[in-house]
């Protein structure tokens, strides 16, 4: 399948190709995702290679590359690795190349975006050793920034890092997680200032940063899904009012004949209301009252109940119709961590929020996880609060601290969690469970240096 083929069949957002000329002064690799598959192991794009066949450096390459924060660290990275040409190619048609100069492998380079149906933007990254690295890009970033695609990367270091961790939240979050962990004085949490350049968050900041954005994440899921289930109070009075009018006049089909029938609705409402209480989506229905006063109804009083109660049970089932593909995914998400966990397990709630219990019911902190443990709950809090947008979740070597049984659970542990969404998974792996698990989804890095060299060489004979 060529690029052409590829775009018109992937998500827009999705890399489908990743080109590099003379890396380290030595290889040159096409990789490129099979993008016929319509399932959902689609999202994934594994990378297999030698070691030291450079991998890890193309991740960073990617992530650097994606990333539109005005912080140099991605430019002046970019400006480290040597290479002549690097290029990343998205579903949608966009390209994004890096190119130097003649025979130049490091310092100074070009950024050139190409989108469909728009003039290419150009910049020139000057580095010299005095100034550093230097440029007008404004434009450029601006173009990466309208793509609104979140790219995270883990990296073997198992740090976290994205321009999602903007320096406001992470400068409020290490406030509260610091004043709370080691009771900082006031004066010196108004003199903590986080560095304007991307936050590389050590391990277990990283989680709690984590964590609290999931809980804020769930909360306003379910603020959202009842906003939109909810009717307000006038409209659902009017209903009532409405339906008492015309009781007298005809007998709707939708109300229930019977006082059973009613009481089987009311009941199937309050069981569902039982599940969503789970999480503290809603409370528990307490209908009681209302059953008691169904069963006491008579032919005369039933037909009024009904078109009283009919309003009152379709608000009702609106609300749990627009929080259920939350109740869904949070039932997914800690499902899916609690068959990781053996000797504990996680609680989420929209009032207390996520916390982590021994087997007894005593909860414990994050830090007291196992190094594997807070990978894998690092790496699925933060795809389930990535779901709303596109978004490239970079991993290198997953399976660091998770042992053999994990790692054949990993992927399809965060595909569960992401279904649906458009989240990409780029990974670099030896991990023989995960690429036996998904060979369909693995590209090897395989040099064609000499390949092109030999075309260039027939062409010069010619």
């Amino acid at each position: 399948m060529n690029v052409a083929e590829a775009i018109s069949v992937s998500s827009p957002l999705s890399v489908v190709r990743i080109e590099i000329d003379r890396l380290f002064g030595m290889y040159t690799y096409t990789l490129s995702k099979d993008t016929s598959s319509s399932d959902t192991a689609s999202s994934i794009f594994i990378l297999y290679g030698d070691n030291g066949s450079g991998k890890t450096t193309i991740l960073q390459l990617l992530f650097h590359l994606l990333s539109p924060s005005r912080s140099r660290e991605h430019r002046s990275f970019i400006a480290q690795v040597p290479f002549s040409r690097f290029a990343v190619s998205l579903a949608g048609g966009t390209q994004i190349i890096v190119s130097r100069e003649e025979e130049n492998l490091l310092g100074s380079f070009q950024i050139e975006l190409q989108e469909k149906g728009r003039n290419p933007s150009r910049v020139k990254y000057k580095v010299d050793d005095e100034r550093g690295i230097s440029s007008l890009d404004r434009n450029l970033l601006k173009r990466l920034s309208e793509l609104q695609l979140s790219v995270f990367l883990l990296g073997d270091d198992r740090v976290l890092k994205s321009d999602r961790f903007d320096s406001e939240e992470i400068e409020y979050e290490q406030l509260v997680l610091f004043s709370e962990n080691q009771r900082l004085h006031p004066e010196m949490q108004r003199r903590m200032r986080i560095s304007s350049q991307m936050a590389n968050i050590d391990r277990d900041l990283a989680l709690k940063t984590s964590i609290a954005r999931t809980e804020r994440w769930v909360r306003e899921q379910a603020l959202r899904g009842s906003n939109r289930g909810s009717a307000s109070v006038h409209n659902l009075y009017e209903e009532i009012i409405s339906r008492i009018i015309r009781s007298g006049e005809v007998v709707s089909a939708d109300i229930p004949q019977s006082p059973q029938q009613l009481i089987e609705q009311l009941e199937a409402q309050a069981d569902r209301s039982t599940k969503f209480s789970h999480f503290g989506l809603m409370s528990p229905l307490n209908i009681q009252k209302l059953i008691s006063a169904v069963q006491k109804s008579n032919e005369a009083t039933l037909p009024i109940i009904g078109h009283v109660l009919k309003p009152y049970l379709d608000s009702l089932s609106a609300r749990l119709d627009a929080l259920q593909d939350t109740q869904d995914l949070l039932t997914v998400f800690v499902s899916t961590i609690n068959k990781f966990f053996n000797d504990k397990y996680v609680e989420l709630e929209v009032r207390t929020g996520l916390q982590i219990k021994t087997k007894d019911g005593r909860e414990i902190p994050s830090e007291s996880l196992s190094s594997g443990e807070k990978q894998l709950l690092l790496l699925l809090c933060n795809t389930i609060t990535a779901r709303d947008k596109a978004t490239i979740f970079i991993i290198d070597e997953p399976e660091i601290s998770l042992n053999i049984k994990w790692q054949r659970q990993l992927i399809r542990a965060l595909l569960d969690c992401t279904k649906g969404s458009p989240v990409q998974f780029i990974i670099a792996t030896h991990s023989i469970e995960l690429l036996a698990q998904y060979k369909s989804n693995v590209v090897k890095l395989e040099d064609r240096s000499n390949e092109i060299s030999n075309g260039r060489r027939k062409a010069t004979q010619t």
